[in-house]
């Protein structure tokens, strides 16, 4: 019972560490400021992320970590191009601006634009991350299809044939989660090409994965099958959604034009980046930890994942900076292609496997950089992980939840069921206000939010180091 006791103080006295070094001497802020400002977005492939890269290398080798590296991965290459454009067209619609947008089109955001009566109206939209382009303007009428039974009735009933498609289903704002409603409905962003043209669709429009209604079109991946013809996407900002929505309701002649000129190029050499402490006792054992280093070309990349890169970093640089010598060998993984690929994390487990590494543990961090609230555990973490629930409520980040997991970790799993995963959790609220927009960028970060979040992963990566053979 005694030693049980001062083991516990010893815990509590490594957190507040921790905590205190985070918040006093934090250097996450600063470098993922870095990162934004000097690299910016960094799509797999682009000379921005190549770039990226080795800034990054050069960036973690000046702490002094006892190995920095590179593990070279060809990725995939999509570039957005010059050209990107959407208009309506509408007589009905011009009728009514003379007096202003009317209310019931739900759409607020829309008083900033002072429009005028005009013979079409450019509207807020950009490509979706794997679209092919128009070959020049692309014109059609347009019809709105709110969810997938709605699709296939329309579908088989020949309705969607030579038809512009906005698909429109909006999140459920009933879920305190909002990763739950994100669930819901991202399907239409990834399959919805693929499954319209099975019903002759020349095109499809997709209501931005975002609970707020505003003018910024939230871009993502979205797949092409080879046994369907490929056809156009693009992501529309949710304002504009309700307007079209509303407008094809009203205007049974309602046009679209949309050109845009994106397309594939060649695979690219490109590589994650990992810095690594060694561990004293299990020094070929590891716990990985990190978050992915590309981004979309829409914004910075700031939370979506800047900010996880910036707290597997911080987390390992805490834990050096307060003499804490982990038991086994602690990696700092900074991913490359989360986000239309996967490659790099897959590199990563193939990797692993041909060197006989033993990953006892990885953690993910790719939710934003909001208030840390906890993390998802496998089950044999969550058993051990509990008896610290004490502390970790003193800090907030109390909620322990099961199953953990991540896009980047997964593979990880696969090469060995005993590997244990662990999910970062911050609070959700705003982080699809700016997910994989223009807007995600740095002046989104809250500075203290950031270096809490690292302090929380930086815990984790204790306990987990602590309990583990």
């Amino acid at each position: 019972m005694v030693s049980t006791l001062s083991a516990q103080h010893a815990d509590s006295l490594i957190f507040e560490k921790i905590m205190e070094e985070a918040l006093i001497k934090g250097e996450s802020y600063q470098r993922l400021g870095e990162l934004c400002k000097t690299i910016g977005p960094r799509l797999s492939g682009s000379d921005q992320a190549e770039k990226g890269v080795y800034w990054a290398y050069s960036m973690l080798k000046s702490y002094g970590f006892d190995s920095v590296f590179h593990q070279p991965v060809m990725v995939p290459r999509w570039e957005r191009g010059k050209v990107e454009s959407l208009f309506f067209s509408s007589s009905v619609f011009s009728k009514k601006i003379k007096s202003g947008i009317p209310a019931n089109y739900n759409c607020e955001a829309f008083e900033e634009q002072k429009l005028k009566p005009s013979k079409s109206y450019k509207i807020q939209a950009c490509a979706l991350g794997g679209s092919i382009g128009t070959k020049g303007v692309l014109q059609g009428e347009i019809i709105v299809v709110h969810n997938k039974n709605e699709m296939h009735e329309l579908g088989k009933n020949g309705k969607l044939k030579g038809k512009i498609v906005l698909l429109n289903q909006a999140f459920y704002e009933g879920n305190i989660n909002t990763f739950a409603s994100y669930g819901a409905c991202v399907g239409q962003r990834y399959m919805g090409a693929v499954d319209l043209a099975k019903y002759g669709a020349i095109a499809v429009l997709v209501r931005s994965m975002t609970n707020r209604c505003d003018l910024h079109p939230h871009t993502g991946s979205m797949a092409y099958v080879d046994s369907v013809p490929k056809i156009p996407a693009m992501a529309v900002a949710s304002a504009v959604a309700n307007l079209l929505d509303q407008m094809a309701k009203e205007d049974p002649l309602l046009k679209i034009s949309m050109q845009m000129d994106c397309k594939w190029l060649p695979d690219r050499m490109s590589a994650n980046t990992i810095a690594q402490t060694n561990g004293s006792l299990f020094p070929n054992k590891f716990i990985a930890f990190g978050g992915h280093f590309d981004s979309w070309d829409e914004g910075e990349g700031a939370h979506d994942d800047g900010a996880g890169c910036m707290h597997a970093f911080e987390a390992l640089r805490i834990l050096k900076s307060i003499g804490y010598i982990p038991r086994h060998s602690l990696r700092c993984v900074w991913w490359i292609n989360e986000e239309n690929g996967l490659r790099g994390a897959m590199e990563y487990a193939k990797l692993a496997k041909e060197n006989g590494e033993i990953h006892v543990a990885a953690l993910e961090s790719d939710r934003g950089g909001f208030t840390p609230r906890g993390f998802s555990l496998d089950s044999a973490a969550m058993a051990f992980t509990i008896p610290y629930k004490k502390y970790l409520d003193a800090y907030g980040i109390g909620t322990l939840e099961k199953g953990g997991g991540g896009a980047d970790i997964g593979p990880l799993k696969r090469n060995d069921p005993n590997t244990q995963l662990v999910g970062f959790i911050p609070d959700s609220q705003r982080y699809f206000d700016i997910h994989h927009a223009e807007t995600d960028v740095f002046e989104s970060v809250n500075k203290r939010e950031l270096e809490l979040g690292a302090a929380a992963v930086a815990i984790m990566i204790y306990i987990l180091d602590q309990n583990l053979d």
